[in-house]
C-alpha cells in the first residue's frame, strides 16, 4: 500500500508518494510560477504571425509571450489538417502541452484533451481506447463497451489505468462531467474576446490525486486546511472515490519529517546519487538534455570476474536511474553513460532490463540501443517543468552555470522553520530578493519576524535567529 503526501505553503507545493516508507515519487512546483501552471490550460488565441520556413504559427494566448504552434506537415498530430490553413489574425482554440523553456515560448496543440481520474476526453475525435497498462483482455473489452455508451459526435475517450478498478457508474458519471466541461469551453470560445483563458487545468494537489491515487493508495494527506477543503469539494463534485482517503494533517512537525522522508528529499538537492554497491550516479542538466554518468566509485571487485561485477553495477544504476527520473520529474532527452562492458551478452541483458523499465514507466518512454561505448539515449515525455527548474536557479556569483536553491525554495524553508517552532519572534537576515519575496507571500508571519536585508545576491546566504 502507498500513501500520497501533499505539503502546501505560500511559496511551493511539494507532493510525495511513499510505499513501505520509501520515497517513490516527488513533485515540487512554485505556487507563483506561471510557466509551470499553464500546461493543460485551454485558450482562445490569436495568430500573430506565420513563419512558413519554420513551419510555425505564433499565437497570442494572453501570457505575455507568443506561444508556438507547429503547422508543418510532420506536426499534423499536434493540430490536425485545419492548422495548415491558418492565417494571421485567425482566432483558434489551443491547449498548452509543453511549458516555456528558457527563451522558447510554450508549445501548443489544437488537439484538446481533458483528463479526469478514469477517462481522458478527446475533442474532434471518434477514437475509443484503453490504457496500455490494462493488460487483462476481458477488462479491456468491458471498458471499451462502457466507452461506447459515452460516445458522442466528435468526442472520443481513453480509459486511464485507474478505470480498471472503477465501476461502470463512476466511469459514466465522469464522462458526463468531462463533456459538460467541454461544452462550457465551447460556449466560452464563442462568447469571449481573444486572447482569453477558456479552461484552467486543476493544479497540484488535485493533479497529483488524479494521476496517482488508485486502489493501492491507503490515504492522501494534506497539510494545508484551505487546500484540503477545496480538494474535498472538487473530489465530491467529480465523484472521485479518493475523497474517502483524504486526511488533514495537523501535527506539530512538518509532514515529510513526520513520515520519515525529509532526508530522502534533501538528497534531491544534490546531483550525486550513491548506489548501495558503492558506485554512484552524477546527474547534470544542460540546455538540451539531461546527462547521467555511471561510476563504479568505491565498488570493490571481489569477484574474479570483473566484467560480471561491472554488469551488476550497471544493472543497479539502471534501476536507480528510472527511480530518479520519477523523483526528479525528468523528461525530454536523457543521455546515460554506463560503465564500459566488453561482453555482448551483458549489453543485451542490460538492454532488456532498460526496455522493461521503460515499459513500466507511467510516462511514454523510449530507450535507444546501447552504443559500443556504453552510451544510451532515453526519450521520456516531458509533461511539465522538472525539479531542476522548480528547485534551482543559476548562481549569480558562478556565472558559468552553477546552480543554487531558488528564492521560493529558500522562503519555504524559512516559513517551515518559523511555523513549526515554539519560539515567538525571529530575526531574518537575507538577500533583498528573499526578504521581498517572503514579505510578499507570508504576510501571516510578518508580525513574528524582523526582516533585515544583507549585502548578498545569493539566496542561500541567510540567517534566521530566535529573538524570544
Amino acid at each position: 500500500m502507498s500513501e500520497l503526501l501533499i505539503s502546501v505553503d505560500p511559496f511551493i507545493v511539494r507532493s510525495a508518494k511513499i510505499s513501505d516508507g520509501k520515497l517513490e515519487l516527488f513533485i515540487i512546483k512554485r505556487r507563483n510560477n506561471l510557466n509551470s501552471s499553464i500546461v493543460g490550460n485551454v485558450y482562445k488565441g490569436v495568430v500573430r504571425d506565420i513563419v512558413p520556413k519554420l513551419g510555425a504559427a505564433f499565437v497570442d494566448i494572453g501570457i505575455g509571450k507568443n506561444a508556438f504552434l507547429c503547422i508543418d506537415k510532420h506536426c499534423v498530430e499536434y493540430g490536425g489538417e485545419s492548422i495548415k490553413k491558418l492565417k494571421r489574425g485567425d482566432e483558434i482554440m489551443v491547449q498548452v502541452f509543453k511549458p516555456m523553456i528558457s527563451s522558447k515560448g510554450a508549445k501548443l496543440t489544437t488537439n484538446i484533451t481533458l483528463a479526469g481520474n478514469y477517462l481522458v476526453l478527446l475533442k474532434d475525435s471518434n477514437f475509443l481506447g484503453v490504457s496500455k497498462q490494462i493488460l487483462d483482455r476481458d477488462k479491456n473489452r468491458e471498458l471499451k463497451s462502457i466507452l461506447e455508451e459515452c460516445r458522442e459526435r466528435n468526442i472520443g475517450f481513453i480509459a486511464r489505468t485507474a478505470s480498471k478498478s472503477a465501476s461502470k457508474g463512476e466511469i459514466l458519471k465522469e464522462a458526463e462531467y468531462l463533456k459538460s466541461i467541454f461544452k462550457e469551453i465551447s460556449r466560452r470560445f464563442d462568447e469571449v474576446e481573444a486572447p482569453a483563458l477558456l479552461y484552467e487545468e486543476p493544479q497540484i494537489p488535485i493533479k497529483v490525486i488524479r494521476d496517482y491515487c488508485d486502489e493501492d493508495t491507503k490515504r492522501v494527506v494534506i497539510d494545508n486546511k484551505e487546500i484540503y477543503e477545496s480538494t474535498v469539494l472538487y473530489l465530491e463534485r467529480t465523484n472521485n472515490r479518493c475523497r474517502k482517503k483524504l486526511e488533514f494533517f495537523n501535527e506539530s512537525v512538518p509532514i515529510f519529517r513526520y513520515f520519515g522522508i525529509e532526508d530522502e528529499i534533501e538528497k534531491l538537492y544534490s546531483n550525486v546519487v550513491k548506489l548501495k554497491s558503492g558506485g554512484y550516479l552524477i546527474i547534470e542538466k544542460t540546455e538540451a538534455f539531461f546527462a547521467i554518468d555511471v561510476n563504479a566509485g568505491g565498488y570493490r571487485f571481489f569477484s574474479r570476474d570483473a566484467e560480471e561485477s561491472i554488469f551488476k553495477v550497471n544493472v543497479e544504476a539502471a534501476i536507480e536511474i528510472f527511480r530518479q527520473m520519477n523523483l526528479r520529474d525528468m523528461g525530454g532527452l536523457i543521455v546515460v553513460d554506463f560503465i564500459d562492458m566488453e561482453r555482448d551478452e551483458h549489453k543485451e541483458r542490460l538492454q532488456k532490463i532498460l526496455n522493461e523499465l521503460a515499459r513500466k514507466d507511467k510516462r511514454k518512454t523510449f530507450v535507444g540501443k546501447i552504443s559500443e561505448l556504453g552510451v544510451v539515449e532515453i526519450s521520456r515525455r516531458k509533461s511539465n517543468t522538472d525539479i531542476f527548474d522548480e528547485m534551482f536557479e543559476k548562481c549569480p556569483i558562478c556565472y558559468s552555470g552553477g546552480l543554487i536553491k531558488g528564492v521560493p525554495v529558500i522562503c519555504s524553508e524559512i516559513y517551515r522553520r518559523i511555523k513549526y517552532s515554539n519560539s515567538k519572534r525571529f530575526r531574518l537576515e537575507a538577500s533583498f530578493g528573499v526578504i521581498d519575496y517572503f514579505s510578499s507571500f507570508a504576510k501571516e508571519l510578518l508580525d513574528r519576524v524582523e526582516l533585515v536585508s544583507r549585502e548578498t545576491c545569493n539566496p542561500e546566504e541567510y540567517v534566521l535567529e530566535v529573538v524570544e
